[in-house]
């Protein structure tokens, strides 16, 4: 994989990005052609397509998990999936957006009530 960095209109900056490598295998079936993966999706990552690739928030945060790469600079809770039913951490980003961290299946996140400190 190679590492680059390129400037990304949703947060205004330059990203972080790795460029993953071509499948060296042969086949009919599809095969994956090198990828862009963003390692700073978040919370500016609240659009329907990621300025820096061209694909869903959803699907850059399934990238990181497909190429084995580290979840830990994102943003995540722990969590019950609700489509594998995993207890795992799930990356939270964008508009109460969240991806399960074993399956990639995009979820939405909500808040459902919050404690004082002590009780």
């Amino acid at each position: 994989m190679k590492n680059h960095q390129i400037f990304c209109s949703a947060c205004d900056r330059p990203v972080r990005v790795l460029i993953t490598e071509p499948s060296t295998e042969s086949g009919q079936a599809s095969i994956h052609d090198t990828e862009v993966v963003c390692l700073e999706i978040g919370n500016r990552c609240n659009g329907n397509m990621c300025p820096v690739s061209g694909v869903e928030p959803s699907a850059m945060v399934a990238r990181l998990i497909r190429n084995g790469l580290p979840i830990a600079s994102l943003e995540t809770v722990r969590a019950s999936c609700p489509a594998c039913d995993a207890e795992t951490e799930i990356v939270l980003f964008g508009d109460g957006k969240a991806v399960c961290s074993i399956c990639g299946t995009p979820a939405r996140w909500v808040v459902d009530h919050l404690e004082a400190p002590g009780t």
